[in-house]
């Protein structure tokens, strides 16, 4: 390399310099000190550009003998910023949550600072894992540098030189260990944050035709009857629990699907294995017309023997094996035509209202035999349930626990991945510098016997 040629030549230089002042005529004890220096340090200089390889691999060497390797930090610091990331992302979603029920001075005062604590442990590994890399990525010219530097005469710039010798040694040996240097402290992190028992949920409700029935309330209880969480679908008939303030818990749970003038309960029981639970449940004894518009009937006398369904009218054949009763449920406000055998049913029978919405319900008596169903709406305004959503995530994010553990948490954080990082790089420049300096701020007394003689 024309470095270390360089390096070789000023080496050279630096011990002729030394003999030349040695040898010269000027009974000054200081020339003549400053000379065996000089010689010192040419002799020196040049070892070290003859060890360079030696250098270089001891890199290896040492890595080797200590377990040191890159692959080991490369798979920790993914790890750590994939939870750093997502305990972010849990914080800042438990922020709205908190804004949202009206909690929002634990928004400001309590999550915002803890934030700020994740994305400077964020920034701290980030920059010690770029900067590892690049010192491994450059050693073998840092080195090569290093000697140079080390090489000028008169030791201007050999404290820069031992330094760049020093630096990728130490750095590139000594920073994989970084892992097991905080894994001494024995304090794991944990990815399921808060241990929430719950897990992202679809729901559908079809009717009998396996149409969607819009608008509905999810009410869930546990076995106890206790309230878990409270949801309306939408207008394709889905309650999207996806994002984190919706998950659902695990367990055993009853499910009540409430509809205007009807309910249809399921029990089911929720896996911790799921990644998403997906449940679509069907409900026998319903045909919806439309949006807030239903036939229900309540027994097992009435076989649907047809449906034909058109944008706003529905023709339902039925067979009715004993005297049964059906209803047609509406919005009040919905202009509707009902009729049962060709004779229209004049009025509705009952009214009630149903989420903040008003509904009429008309009631049809059918005899034995064949029947034919009509139903065709003129006019109807879709009105949305004004429903109280109820989050099992909201309920546990707002009990103290989870305050402490939050605070408990961020601290685990700060200790890991801010503070044992930074000891740990104070360690490791401590030890370039002890290294630089045993490089080039100590003469050898071997050297000095070897070049001067005793």
């Amino acid at each position: 390399m024309d470095v270390l040629y360089l390096a070789f030549n000023l080496s050279i230089l630096s011990y002729f310099l030394g003999t030349l002042l040695k040898g010269i005529p000027i009974p000054l004890v200081s020339v003549k000190k400053l000379g065996s220096r000089l010689m010192v340090d040419g002799v020196l200089s040049a070892f070290l550009v003859f060890s360079y390889k030696a250098l270089v691999y001891s890199i290896d060497y040492f890595s080797r003998l200590l377990g040191s390797s890159m692959d080991v930090l490369h798979a920790w610091f993914l790890v750590e910023t994939s939870v750093l990331v997502s305990l972010y992302t849990f914080l800042k979603l438990t922020g709205l949550i908190y804004s949202k029920i009206g909690l929002g001075f634990l928004s400001s005062g309590l999550i915002a600072p803890l934030v700020n604590i994740l994305v400077d442990a964020l920034v701290t590994i980030t920059v010690f894992y770029i900067a590892v890399n690049a010192i491994r990525a450059m050693a073998q010219a840092f080195i090569a540098i290093g000697i140079l530097l080390y090489s000028v005469p008169f030791r201007i710039t050999r404290s820069a030189g031992s330094i760049l010798i020093a630096l990728p040694i130490i750095f590139t040996v000594g920073a994989p260990l970084l892992p097991s240097f905080v894994a001494m402290f024995n304090m794991p992190m944990q990815v399921n944050w808060l241990n929430i028992p719950a897990v992202p949920a679809y729901f559908k409700l079809v009717d009998y035709t396996n149409n969607t029935i819009a608008y509905y309330v999810l009410n869930a209880t546990d076995t106890a009857g206790n309230t878990l969480y409270i949801y309306p679908s939408d207008s394709n008939g889905v309650v999207n629990a996806t994002s984190m303030d919706r998950w659902i818990p695990y367990g055993e749970q009853v499910l009540n699907f409430m509809m205007p003038g009807s309910l249809y309960t399921v029990k089911t029981n929720v896996s911790g294995s799921q990644e998403v639970f997906n449940l679509t449940v069907r409900v026998p004894n319903v045909i919806a017309v439309a949006t807030n518009t239903f036939i229900y009937y309540y027994t097992d006398y009435i076989e649907v023997v047809n449906v034909d369904k058109g944008n706003n009218s529905l023709t339902a054949s039925l067979r009715v094996a004993s005297p049964a009763q059906l209803y047609l449920v509406t919005q009040e406000d919905c202009s509707v035509v009902v009729s049962v055998d060709s004779s229209t049913i004049q009025s509705p029978q009952y009214y009630f209202e149903w989420f903040g919405i008003r509904f009429k319900a008309y009631s049809v008596n059918l005899s034995p035999g064949p029947h034919v169903i009509g139903v065709i709406i003129n006019y109807l305004t879709v009105q949305m349930p004004n429903v109280s959503v109820k989050s099992y995530v909201e309920s546990i994010l707002a009990s103290e626990s989870a305050v402490n553990y939050f605070v408990g948490s961020l601290s685990i954080v700060f200790f890991e991945l801010i503070v044992l990082p930074i000891v740990y790089i104070f360690i490791l420049v401590s030890a370039t510098l002890a290294l630089s300096r045993i490089i080039g701020g100590v003469e050898s007394r071997i050297s000095r016997i070897m070049v001067l003689g005793p």
